[in-house]
């Protein structure tokens, strides 16, 4: 038997309530007669991709130095397609928009006026308020800042709506805090921004989202990763188990081999805390059995006996325990209603332009007549 991590319904749960299940469900499997645990086998680490479009970046200045423009867009190419890959792990967006800058910089010296100010909007769109560094170094490119924020102030603004599976959950926007989806963010500057989020697994997950002027985009919030496990989670996170998720499902389970997949969600319930609904499936059918509702406490503290009555049931009847599933099936009956969509105004309130110096006085008074040179006698 294989389990799928447990999804939480809602961002306002203990933290970590679904990987927390999920472990103490395991625990009682490996401890119950007539059920063997199977679990994936460990990935090899994936490559530091934070480190290798660092890499790339400092190859790009090089290039840039050596005046190999078109080898060091190549590079930046390379370094902004693994920094998009990684976007949940920057908290901001100043290192972003460095590269941003360093890009137009590049373009503009190969005559590519059109992309070089698209580059310079995102770099000022994710770090607002900020001057890119590369600014100071080129009194030129100072002035081209100047004038493309002052282009980007005159654009009409837009919006973007986040939509989360599960619901509830935190965001921030370029770094800062925007409500909880759903939430719809108004005022935002066209560009491209930073939006990230914890969900109630623990797990961070971002990206980037380009907002066009007078337009609205939509980022839908759901678990991170990739094939029928991050099909089946995104599913069961929005409350539904459909043909698409059971197809996913019966992947997995043949993946890892297994005969039985159990898989669930776990939600609030104002009277005992948490609510536990799952399904069991047998991957070589597309038949899924809804299993009995377990109810804990919030601290999962009760959990032992009722688990272990579950897994008890899954060892004599197998797949055959629970009851048939129609689909489309809503795992957890809801006691609260939907959230409503909220609205706020963009949060990052940009600076304007720091005025030049003024330029230093002439002197007022004339010069000192200069003394005779002494004479000895």
């Amino acid at each position: 038997m294989a389990v799928v991590p447990i999804q939480a319904l809602s961002g306002d749960m203990t933290s970590r309530s679904g990987p927390r299940l999920t472990e103490r469900l395991m625990s009682e499997i490996r401890g119950t007669g007539g059920l063997l645990l199977v679990t994936p086998p460990l990935d090899e680490p994936p490559p530091d991709r934070l480190a290798l479009a660092r890499a790339a970046v400092k190859t790009a200045e090089a290039q840039r130095q050596q005046r190999d423009f078109a080898g060091a867009e190549r590079s930046l190419d390379k370094a902004l397609e693994d920094f998009a890959a990684l976007a949940a792990s920057l908290s901001q967006g100043q290192e972003l928009a460095d590269v941003y800058a360093l890009r137009a910089a590049i373009l503009y010296a190969q005559g590519k006026d059109e992309e070089a100010s698209r580059a310079l909007m995102f770099a000022l769109t994710l770090a607002p308020g900020r001057t890119p560094s590369l600014a100071a170094t080129s009194p030129l490119f100072a002035q081209t800042v100047s004038r493309v924020r002052a282009a980007l102030r005159e654009q009409p603004r837009g919006s973007i709506r986040f939509a989360s599976a599960p619901s509830g959950v935190a965001v921030t926007l370029d770094g800062q805090p925007v409500e909880t989806a759903p939430v719809r963010v108004t005022g935002v500057p066209p560009g491209l921004h930073l939006w990230r989020t914890v969900l109630p697994s623990g797990e961070v997950t971002g990206g980037l989202v380009e907002v066009a002027s007078g337009r609205e985009a939509v980022v839908t919030i759901q678990p991170p990763g990739e094939g029928p496990s991050a099909v089946l989670s995104a599913a069961l996170a929005g409350n539904r188990l459909d043909t698409a998720a059971v197809d996913a499902a019966g992947a997995l389970g043949r993946a890892l081999g297994a005969d039985l997949l159990l898989f669930g969600t776990v939600s609030l319930s104002e009277k005992t805390g948490l609510v536990f609904d799952s399904f069991v499936l047998a991957p070589d059918t597309r038949s899924p059995r809804r299993l009995p509702r377990v109810t804990l406490d919030a601290e999962l503290l009760d959990a032992g006996p009722r688990l272990r009555g579950l897994t008890s049931a899954l060892a004599s009847q197998g797949a055959q325990a629970g009851e048939p599933a129609a689909l489309p099936a809503v795992p957890a009956s809801q006691e609260k209603p939907e959230p409503r969509l909220l609205q706020t105004e963009y949060p990052v309130v940009e600076r304007p332009d720091a005025p030049a110096p003024p330029a230093a006085p002439a002197p007022s008074r004339t010069p000192l007549t200069p003394r005779k040179p002494l004479v000895r006698p």
